[in-house]
């Protein structure tokens, strides 16, 4: 088990980075901001005008972040299971651990939602066509299977955040039969991956993009003409899960060959690698630029250093971490029961469109959120994640092989 001063590039038996456990709840906070401005500002705009900075609106990106995370410690901690073949008492393990790790807090997050629906409808209290074009029977067993973003419906549904677990989901399936054919590229071939995936992006952003479709009753926030970005998802979302995943694993073949350690392994390096990527979401470069600055940052924070591993090793810092996973997945459920509860509370008339609170009310609002949402995470967390993780790999997976790590996103 690493310390907070060690260097893991240079450790052979570790089996856990501790730096990128904090990453992953910091790019869990910046998706929260960036679904409670789009809530609050009625699409955005509040917490930071669009003229004054774009760097909130593209807080989208942090879903990619959280792909590429994924294929580097999904490489990092399974390779040795299936770097010669993949044989079926190692892929068996490998799939329970994954669905014990992921679907039960899905699972109470959707049980949650359709419960609160129930209610909401039968409470008599107007709906709106956010909810409706979100939350129908039909997405309940899409849902359940983790299809719900492979073209199947128009729009989110039910726990919008989960779209990307189910894209992850079936990114586990492939996974095993990515890892011989990965670490047996040479130089040219990890060079033809890495130009493969941002050609995936390019042609998300240039031509994918057009054929994404949202219901009549949401036609009002459809621009005329898209903006180029990768921000598919319900449609589609699974070929951005699978260009940020493989360039995670990519990621992880430079990290293994201690490739360009002496530079990437300063805190000084991974300052301003973070710098350049916010100040290409503040200006809102082209989304493939800016996620460039992912796998670079997943290097840096990976190699450490002294001082990175202090700070980013500290007790708050791992334990947000931990919670990563809770707080993306239990954030817009408490924002859909604040919504119900106030639509139940104070109606709107037909027609009228509520007015959005002032930018000092909205971050005061956005403060209190996090908190609240950290509160609820840790309790998911502790008493959903955890035993249920526990019990389907006890239960199901009794011959325990699994490596000796923290969960991973």
């Amino acid at each position: 088990m690493l310390t907070q001063n060690v260097n893991p590039a240079k450790s052979n038996t570790t089996t856990y980075l501790y730096n990128l456990t904090p990453l992953r709840g910091i790019a869990a906070l910046l998706t929260v901001i960036f679904h409670l401005d789009l809530l609050l500002g009625m699409g955005g705009n509040l917490l930071v005008k669009f003229e004054d900075s774009l760097l909130i609106s593209k807080l989208y990106l942090m879903v990619d972040f959280f792909f590429m995370m994924s294929g580097f410690i999904m490489f990092f901690v399974y390779r040795e299971w299936f770097k010669n073949s993949v044989r079926g008492a190692s892929l068996k393990q490998f799939t329970i651990a994954r669905f014990a790790r992921v679907y039960p807090l899905h699972f109470f997050a959707l049980l949650y939602l359709i419960v609160l629906r129930i209610w909401f409808v039968h409470s008599g209290a107007p709906d709106d066509p956010f909810s409706a074009s979100s939350d129908t029977l039909a997405s309940i067993p899409t849902n359940l299977l983790l299809i719900q973003s492979m073209n199947i419906h128009n729009w989110f549904s039910w726990n919008n955040a989960a779209w990307s677990i189910s894209t992850e989901w079936w990114m586990y399936i492939l996974f095993p039969f990515l890892v011989k054919p990965l670490l047996n590229l040479k130089t040219p071939g990890i060079i033809v991956t890495i130009l493969v995936c941002i050609a995936g992006y390019l042609a998300i952003m240039f031509y994918i993009q057009q054929f994404v479709t949202v219901p009549p009753a949401l036609s009002f926030i459809q621009p005329p003409k898209p903006l180029p970005t990768i921000n598919v998802a319900y449609q589609f979302g699974f070929l951005r899960c699978l260009f940020g995943f493989i360039l995670g694993m990519v990621v992880y073949l430079a990290y293994k060959a201690g490739f360009a350690k002496n530079v990437f392994g300063r805190s000084s390096t991974f300052l301003l690698l973070c710098a350049g990527m916010f100040t290409c979401l503040h200006f809102g470069v082209w989304d493939v630029l800016s996620v460039s600055f992912f796998p670079l940052i997943i290097l840096s924070a990976a190699y450490g250093s002294i001082s990175m591993n202090r700070f980013l090793g500290t007790k708050a810092m791992q334990r947000i971490g931990d919670w990563s996973f809770s707080i993306y997945m239990v954030h817009q459920p408490i924002l859909y029961t604040t919504l119900s509860v106030v639509a139940y509370a104070n109606p709107a008339k037909p027609g009228t469109v509520p007015t959005p609170p002032t930018m000092l009310t909205g971050w005061l609002i956005c403060i209190a959120f996090i908190i609240f949402t950290l509160l609820i995470a840790s309790l998911t967390f502790r008493f959903i994640e955890v035993p249920a993780r526990m019990w389907i790999n006890h239960k199901f997976s009794p011959n325990h092989n699994l490596p000796h790590v923290k969960p991973v996103s």
